[in-house]
């Protein structure tokens, strides 16, 4: 049910987010023509155009840049606005937008999909989407609305936000078949030796360990398959998670280095906006997640 909506905006946010008229078809079920109809009684109530269309292709002017970001606003906004008056029926719904760094799946500690499939099991009318990025993406999307709920570790905490300690996550440092190191005896392999090679990093925490503060990455990837693909090359070593390494199809091409003096945890944690929290859909995720991590299910 659509209380508070624009016909006219939800277009044109579909029509951004698809890259043009011909995939927003598809996603707003109208044809070319009708979009074009929209966008234009759109330009004509705005006063100035939004966007340019033709053979050149679909791209926006510098006030349609504007218009967008603030129109996904109000739409949200107004979502969000739907989903606190119709949660009076005592009915969970609305939309409920989820944020998670990548490969988590695995991580038992966080159990995500059980927790996920624990909200989902009780009747709902709500519409999820999940959202992958690094945490301080994570973080401005939470402050913006953009999302409700957010899953990282998160490193470098704001005070707008709400943090609740979750779990740990165990990280080792790997090298490929095809390194140096790869087939050096244990004995052999110090920090000293480790601190020669190259190292590859994640773009959202440039520190590889404790222990390996000085070092600094020579590549860096975005998520936690670059980072295995890199350190397959033989050119980098680089750290990943435990839980990811006994899932990864391709571990025996991967060696552990100095396990007793190179492992350590980060911490991964729940955050929220304060005033989102009394929201029903989002205080039982919250709750589900909580109580998941606690009992170790």
């Amino acid at each position: 049910m659509k209380l508070l909506r624009n016909t006219l905006l939800e277009t044109f946010v579909t029509v951004v987010e698809c890259g043009g008229f011909t995939d927003a078809q598809y996603a707003l079920g109208i044809t070319q023509s009708a979009i074009s109809i929209r966008i234009r009684d759109l330009e004509t109530a705005l006063g100035y155009r939004i966007c340019e269309r033709g053979r050149g292709g679909f791209r926006l002017t510098e006030r349609g840049e504007i218009a967008y970001r603030k129109a996904g606003d109000i739409l949200r906004s107004a979502r969000d606005f739907d989903a606190e008056l119709l949660e009076l029926r005592g009915t969970i719904t609305g939309d409920l937008r989820i944020g998670t760094v990548d490969a988590v799946n695995t991580l038992a500690e966080l159990n995500l999909a059980q927790v996920l499939k624990r909200f989902l099991d009780r009747p709902n009318e709500v519409q999820l989407e999940v959202v992958v990025a690094s945490p301080t993406e994570l973080t401005q999307k939470l402050i913006t609305g953009d999302l409700h709920v957010a899953i990282a570790p998160f490193r470098n905490q704001v005070s707008e936000l709400t943090y609740t300690e979750l779990c740990q996550e165990e990280h080792r440092l790997y090298c490929g078949r095809d390194h140096p190191l790869f087939d050096l005896p244990d004995d052999q392999i110090d920090l000293d030796v480790i601190s020669e090679h190259q190292i590859c990093q994640r773009s959202y925490n440039i520190l590889v360990s404790p222990v390996l503060q000085t070092v600094h990455p020579k590549a860096v990837v975005a998520n936690m398959e670059a980072m295995a693909m890199m350190i397959e090359t033989g050119h980098y070593l680089g750290p990943l998670p435990v839980h990811f390494i006994e899932t990864w199809a391709h571990r025996d091409r991967l060696r552990e280095l100095a396990p007793d003096k190179l492992n350590w945890n980060s911490t991964f944690y729940l955050a929220t906006r304060p005033s989102v929290v009394h929201r029903r859909a989002v205080e039982i995720l919250v709750q589900d997640i909580i109580e998941s991590c606690l009992s170790g299910e």
